[in-house]
């Protein structure tokens, strides 16, 4: 058997499959990141979710249930967005801790960054419009 009939036999098998997204790629992956890792110490259980991970990857991809899969990957991407928008957030407070100081609006709570070093400013909500002074 030549390389291209082998092909060709793959290609009619995966014929109204799900195929090979980002959500699959992810749990391949971090099972293949497990087995590493339960290699050096010597876990049973970080092989099982490891294996695990990889059955159900590839199990998404060779699914005719193009719906359900559609939906588990739109839930990853929701959970992976939220995971980075909220690692960027911290990662820009982090950066701008020396600039700027976060302090909230004593009337509705909203979070405002205000410049350091400037002793008592006059500050107007963006928000509600309230002004009150706070110390930087």
């Amino acid at each position: 058997m030549n390389g291209m009939q082998w092909i060709s036999k793959i290609l009619f098998y995966m014929k109204g499959r799900y195929g090979y997204d980002e959500f699959s790629k992810a749990l391949i992956l971090f099972g293949l990141v497990l087995g590493i890792f339960s290699n050096f110490s010597e876990g049973i259980i970080l092989t099982a979710v490891g294996m695990a991970a990889i059955a159900y990857g590839g199990l998404r991809i060779v699914s005719t249930e193009k719906g359900n899969r559609r939906k588990e990957l739109q839930q990853y991407i929701r959970v992976k967005q939220s995971l980075f928008s909220s690692y960027r957030k911290t990662r820009n407070r982090w950066i701008q801790r020396k600039a700027f100081k976060i302090t909230k609006c004593p009337n509705c709570k909203r979070k405002i960054r205000v410049p350091r070093g400037r002793k008592k400013i006059r500050i107007t909500c963006p928000s509600c419009q309230h002004k009150f002074i706070k110390k930087t």
